[in-house]
């Protein structure tokens, strides 16, 4: 687990920084993000590690419109509603910090799953371009 991302979580959760209806739509972007089971965010997560990876891969080629790709693919991951590790890691921190959630909660029901699905999107994408590369059809 990134130490950044648990001292933004503390930072926003237990500090006076934010107006209370900040703290309340904080605590509703965490509630959404952990309201699935292990297997539903992982699913989530590989969708998002599909996209992460497709963004990558596209880049290069995107030469002048690379901030208007990376704006695309980050929105594809929201309004999808899929999980990402790093984006979501915070919003979970936040809520175990304030007690709205157990850090096994946080720890085991987001950011395992999103880890591991992020990975398993990420890699079977890249897997998958690289072998259409070199494959005659």
């Amino acid at each position: 687990m990134d130490g950044g991302l648990r001292l933004f979580g503390l930072a926003l959760g237990r500090l006076a920084v934010a107006e209370p209806e900040t703290h309340r739509a904080l605590s509703d972007l965490a509630r959404e993000a952990m309201r699935f089971d292990f297997a539903v965010t992982l699913l989530h997560a590989v969708y998002a590690g599909w996209i992460i990876a497709l963004l990558v891969w596209m880049l290069p080629a995107a030469e002048t419109a690379k901030i208007p790709v990376i704006v695309l693919m980050t929105w594809l991951i929201g309004v999808g509603g899929f999980a990402h590790v790093v984006a979501g890691s915070s919003e979970v921190f936040y809520a175990a910090w304030r007690g709205e959630a157990t850090w096994a909660h946080a720890v085991f029901g987001y950011v395992l799953p999103s880890l591991i699905g992020n990975m398993i999107g990420g890699i079977t994408l890249v897997a998958a371009l690289n072998h259409a590369q070199v494959t005659e059809s």
